[in-house]
């Protein structure tokens, strides 16, 4: 190889030939050739520069030497002045290295004579105004461009006059566009991941001067070296360098153990959508030298497994000398699968023996060996077999010794390569590839149009839904694509007959054709009836599952009472647990989560959405109410208090399972009010004011039967659902409810009890909130009398009556003794619950406030930035106690004239609400409310009046909603939006 360089002076030069282990860092020119003339060729170097440098090509090479020169390259390669053509032996060598250099090159600058560019001053951001040219660019169209397109790792884009047009990555959408290559092949993916056939591709459309070239161009794609014969023509120098290739890959024997291909009796999926991730993950661990690689993919019934091995079988069948698709689902399947490949093997080579003398329908043991042994000969290296659905194995740790080994069926030599597929992730022999659901919304899309024969599915919004209710799982798409070929339903109808007659509509779903009677029904009941015999406590969990969300199920989420069945009080052994749950992963029912540091009790599991279904309406058809109330118990049990520090948390994790089992569960079960009244309280502090309120009342109803309308229990839901209705603006019920427990706990246990001021404490935040001041002030200091004498001034109920009575005063612009309030509470929660406790990080947040209100800016930001700390830490960023202080960092920074800093607490707190409530349950909290409100005044001081308008409808709205039209708040809002429509 020779470089050319520049010297100070500008004189170029050639350097002496270099070996490969001494070449200096270099840049490349990609170029296409002009006239002969024209060109800078390797004898003009020897002359005078006054004799070579006025030709037309002098100008390219001008160009790539400033380019090098620009980022510290001293040398640079052109092929039109480089190379000694007149040597037969370097040209032939030059040609064969070719993919090489430019892969090798530090830069390649492609020179584009026919694209032309405004200087960079006046350019536009964006390549549309000279795309057209681009895309037009002979460059495109020549044969020898394409390698130095894919093999360098940097190419650079310039225009006629030097200008920058982007690189490889940057320009990568369009190229894709023009070109067809893949992106994968651009980004530098080996190039031995496509087949032959598509590589040859690329260069369709392309041309070379001669048209030998068309096919020594690829020699580098291809990886392969060959002599140049010019006069031979192109289908001879393409059929020479296809054999070439083919040999790389298969080996030079590959005739003496050819058999064509044939998949006649695997169901072929025609719309399998590629798994592009696993199919790359399969192709590095079966690519080999003959020697044997073996690939696993096991996951889930329906995943796509045997899709995904028929798919790539058939993309990379030319580089197999034979492929053979075995059965291995049980004995008899494996057998005949072994009669077929002895058939197809004689067919090709009738002289084979150990095969010819054998009665193929007879000697079954003989065959398999015959086969295996035909697999063994020396050089036969290159074939693939597949061993489908092996879902009953002999596995080591079996106890009855039941199950196929499919170490009787493998060939003993280590050469070949194999794929397994299997529901049972105990299957290690090989590399193991777990396919899980697709991914994409998109890609279910295209089985489900494809299925259906419905096209125009991706705006379809129905269609979008029936996609993500069935969870990328293949074999449920394809189902429903079935039924709505051949029903004349609409996509919308499907989805509800699919959540409310689950089994009805998949028996009555026409035949899948290429899955035979694989329906999602009869392949989840194979894999249930073997797990039945194996572990029947992992049978009876996934039952039970039904009554679950399908998300994250854990070991404590089971713990609760010793009434229900027996196998239901052995999961409550953690290794029984983990046993169950071991089984039904090894089946490819469940996922486990990965382990996290910040996890909440132990490790959870998941089964799939489609498949939770099928425990729905299959495994339950029957509705088990034991079952229903036993889970619900469950949840209801781990409820946790507010006392527990991660309460927030544990929460979020009950909530999905709460909304599962609740909704089922009968009117008639009786015994478990006190689950009801724990499930309003989850509901409650989750924002879900409907379903709390269902299940108090719930519970009411239960209590009032059992105990009696002034029982304690009944009076404690009384009181819980009068802080609900006061959350939800309904003043007079809350006043109601409010006035009935204190009337209650005042003649159960005395005007002094706990539980009296309790209640005595709550409607003095009612009464504060109404505006009625005086009133809640009585409250509070009655409450606070009492908590004094019967705890003790340090007592935290003490305290929290304190902290109200701060907010009070503020409130009532009585700043001092709020701030004197304040103080007091704080120092005893910092002495009772320490400093980052939440209850005396809700004081310092309170400080905030009141230092905020009297222009005490700094020591407001201090408090707030403690509380935002502290709580972050406690709960966690998306916590409302968190959020709350972020909405009032986003108040004082607005206020400071920090309108970025401002901004950004604003639109923090508001999607972390949306997250928390989701926005059509915004209205039921009213920090969120004011947030909202907060951001839009925000724009509004920035003079962006239709922002502004769109976010105060929003609050108007929300707050509407909750404390109705005459309100102070929400008649201001309603004033705001008039000047605001105005103006606009």
């Amino acid at each position: 190889m020779r470089l050319l360089q520049r010297d100070v002076a500008g004189n170029y030069s050639l350097t002496p030939k270099l070996a490969s282990d001494n070449v200096p860092p270099y840049a490349i020119l990609s170029h296409t050739w002009g006239p002969d003339g024209d060109e800078v060729v390797f004898s003009d170097l020897a002359k005078p520069p006054g004799s070579w440098q006025h030709k037309p090509g002098f100008d390219k090479i001008k160009f790539c030497a400033d380019q090098a020169q620009k980022h510290g390259l001293r040398h640079f390669w052109v092929d039109t002045c480089c190379i000694d053509k007149s040597d037969g032996i370097e040209l032939q060598t030059a040609i064969n290295s070719m993919f090489r250099w430019y892969r090798d090159a530090t830069r390649c600058y492609v020179y584009l004579p026919d694209v032309s560019c405004p200087p960079p001053s006046t350019q536009p951001q964006s390549l549309t105004p000279r795309e057209d040219a681009f895309r037009r660019s002979r460059w495109f169209t020549r044969g020898w461009t394409l390698q130095e397109l894919i093999a360098p790792k940097t190419v650079d884009f310039y225009s006629e006059e030097g200008f920058s047009l982007g690189d490889k990555r940057t320009l990568e959408p369009l190229i894709r566009d023009i070109t067809g290559i893949p992106a994968a092949a651009l980004r530098g993916t080996p190039l031995s991941d496509f087949t032959i056939a598509e590589r040859e591709a690329w260069v369709r459309g392309r041309e070379t001067t001669h048209e030998e070239d068309m096919a020594y161009s690829l020699l580098g794609i291809f990886d392969v070296h060959m002599p140049l014969i010019y006069g031979e023509g192109r289908e001879k120098a393409q059929r020479r360098l296809r054999e070439e290739a083919r040999n790389a890959v298969v080996g030079k024997r590959t005739n003496d153990f050819s058999i064509p291909f044939s998949l006649s009796e695997v169901f072929e999926v025609q719309h399998f959508v590629a798994r592009e991730r696993e199919r790359v993950e399969m192709r590095r661990n079966l690519s080999s030298d003959g020697r044997r690689r073996i690939v696993v993919l096991h996951g889930l019934g329906g995943i796509g497994k045997t899709q995904l091995a028929v798919a790539y079988t058939t993309r990379y069948r030319d580089e197999y000398s034979a492929i053979f698709w075995l059965s291995i689902k049980d004995e008899a399947s494996i057998r005949h699968s072994f009669t077929k490949a002895a058939m197809q093997i004689l067919r090709q080579h009738p002289d084979t023996s150990g095969l010819n003398a054998l009665d193929l329908q007879q000697n079954h043991d003989e065959v398999i060996e015959a086969v295996k042994t035909w697999l063994s000969l020396p050089g036969n290296t290159r074939w693939l077999l597949v061993y489908d659905n092996y879902d009953n194995p002999q596995l080591a740790n079996g106890v009855d010794g039941a199950g196929i080994d499919i170490r009787r069926f493998l060939p003993m030599p280590y050469q070949g390569s194999i794929i397994i597929t299997t529901r049972l992730s105990q299957v290690d022999i090989g590399h193991r590839i777990r396919i899980s659901k697709i991914a994409s919304v998109e890609d279910g899309l295209e089985i489900l149009s494809t299925t259906s024969g419905r096209d125009g599915l991706d705006n379809d919004m129905d269609a979008r839904d029936l996609v993500k209710e069935l969870d990328g799982l293949p074999l449920a798409l394809a189902t429903a694509g079935a039924y709505l070929r051949h029903v004349p339903v609409s996509l919308g109808d499907y989805l509800r007959l699919y959540k409310g007659s689950w089994a009805r509509l998949h028996a009555n779903t026409p035949s899948l054709g290429s899955y035979q009677d694989r329906t999602l029904t009869s392949t989840w009941q194979v894999s249930y009836e073997q797990i039945k015999s194996h572990n029947p406590l992992a049978a009876n969990l996934l039952q039970w599952w039904a009554y679950f969300n399908n998300e994250d199920v854990w070991f404590e989420l089971l713990l609760y009472g010793d009434n229900g069945p027996a196998w239901i009080n052995k999961l409550h052994d953690e290794l029984n647990f983990n046993s169950a749950m071991g089984i039904l992963h090894d089946y490819g029912f469940v996922e486990p989560h990965s382990l996290s540091p910040d996890l909440i009790q132990s490790r959870s599991y998941s089964i799939h959405a489609c498949l939770h279904s099928w425990t729905i309406h299959v495994l339950n058809q029957v509705w088990d109410g034991e079952l229903n109330k036993l889970a619900v118990e469950c949840i209801a049990s781990r409820v946790p208090s507010h006392n527990d520090d991660q309460f927030w948390l544990i929460q979020r994790r009950l909530l999905p399972h709460a909304m599962i089992s609740c909704t089922t569960i009968p009117d008639s079960v009786e015994g478990i009010d006190w689950a009801f009244y724990n499930l309003g309280n989850l509901y409650s502090d989750q924002g879900k004011m409907q379903e709390a309120e269902e299940m108090y009342l719930w519970a009411l109803r239960g209590f009032e039967k059992a105990w009696g309308a002034d029982h304690t229990s009944t009076l404690s839901t009384v009181g819980n659902l009068g802080i609900l209705y006061s959350d939800q603006g309904k003043m007079q019920e809350a006043e109601e409810m409010y006035l009935r427990a204190l009337r209650g706990y005042e003649k159960a246990w005395g005007a002094d009890h706990t539980s009296t001021l309790s209640t005595v404490g709550n409607l003095g935040l009612f009464y504060k909130a109404q505006g009625k001041m005086q009133k809640a002030e009585e409250m509070y200091l009655r409450a606070l009398r009492g908590f004094e004498k019967a705890w003790g001034a340090d007592h935290t109920s003490t305290l929290d009556t304190v902290n109200n009575l701060g907010n009070l005063y503020r409130a009532q612009g009585k700043m001092q003794e709020a701030e004197e309030m304040y103080l007091q509470a704080l120092r005893g929660y910092e002495k009772a619950w320490g400093a980052d406790h939440t209850s005396t990080l809700d004081t310092v947040n309170n400080l905030g406030n009141l230092y905020s209100d009297r222009g005490k800016m700094q020591k407001a930001e201090e408090m707030y930035l403690r509380a935002l700390r502290g709580f972050e830490k406690a709960w966690g960023a998306d916590h409302t106690s968190t959020l709350d202080t972020v909405n009032n960092l986003g108040n004082l920074y607005k206020t400071q004239g920090k309108m970025q800093e401002a901004e950004e607490m604003y639109l923090r707190a508001l999607r972390g609400y949306e997250k928390a409530f989701r926005p059509q349950h915004l209205s039921k909290y009213r920090p969120a409310i004011n947030t909202i409100w907060g951001f839009g005044a925000l724009l509004r001081d920035q003079g962006k009046s239709v922002e502004a308008r769109t976010y105060y409808q929003r609050a108007y709205n929300n707050l509407e909603a909750l404390l109705g039209f005459q309100h102070p708040d929400v008649q201001l809002l309603h004033d705001v939006l008039l000047e605001l429509n105005q103006k606009i």
